[in-house]
């Protein structure tokens, strides 16, 4: 696959076999240009979230190559993985100080971050006080914070309600659009690829690799009204037949 963007991300033959010889992909493929938000979709145990920490660092690759053009990188996890004794503000800027950002541009980065994404009354709350929507929210600032030109979601949203995650989804969009960052989102969930992205790629089951990519003709900015057009039912449609027959 290939990009008219300059390339921000590229897997190029990408192959992971864990020590006990489970294959869990398989010369992968991708490419994904600067801007692009790319959602990646398949059954579980495909490989999807091992792409990501792969990516990132987190995890060598045992063979093909992984290239990036940036060492800005966010990551949000399945779980939001909040220190349950530091408040909201200390949550969020955790990060900031692993990267060894001053104190005053660090309180003034989270408060503006806070802002952002609508927690500025919550920042001395602890976890324990907070919805899991909002616990979501946190982790995402926490990434957010630093200003990531690359950003990679593994799933974060799956254990919430779907008014909760269809309010998210419309989160990391206005994010996105503000930030202009790259996006990188696994998922389960085929309407959720569909309305955040602009390509799904679908891949097969273990060992993980492109079985079919589809572009997302909706542009940017998106309204919640796009879920109830015939064309993205259309395409969720094509995408979930793709994904079925990808087991």
């Amino acid at each position: 696959m290939s990009s008219d963007k300059a390339v921000m991300l590229q897997f190029e033959g990408v192959g992971m076999t864990f020590p006990d010889g489970t294959v869990a992909l398989e010369d992968v493929d991708i490419s994904i240009g600067r801007g692009e938000f790319v959602a990646l979709l398949g059954p579980s145990g495909c490989g999807k979230s091992t792409l990501l920490r792969i990516a990132s660092g987190l995890q060598p690759e045992t063979s093909g190559r992984v290239e990036t053009t940036t060492d800005q990188v966010g990551y949000v996890f399945q779980d939001a993985t909040l220190l349950p004794w530091r408040t909201v503000e200390r949550n969020v800027g955790l990060f900031a100080e692993l990267e060894g950002m001053g104190k005053t541009q660090t309180k003034n980065e989270v408060a503006k971050t806070l802002e952002i994404v609508g927690l500025s009354a919550f920042a001395g709350h602890y976890p324990r006080q907070l919805s899991g929507g909002m616990k979501m929210r946190v982790s995402l600032a926490r990434s957010l914070v630093l200003h990531p030109e690359l950003f990679m979601f593994d799933e974060p949203f799956a254990a919430l309600d779907e008014i909760t995650r269809q309010s998210l989804n419309d989160e990391v969009l206005r994010l996105y659009g503000a930030e202009q960052f790259t996006g990188v989102f696994v998922t389960h969930s085929v309407a959720e690829a569909v309305y955040l992205s602009s390509r799904v790629v679908v891949m097969a089951a273990r060992p993980g690799r492109v079985k079919e990519v589809f572009d997302v003709p909706f542009g940017y900015p998106r309204t919640a009204e796009l879920r109830y057009d015939p064309a993205f039912a259309e395409l969720t449609g094509l995408v979930s037949q793709s994904l079925r027959g990808a087991h």
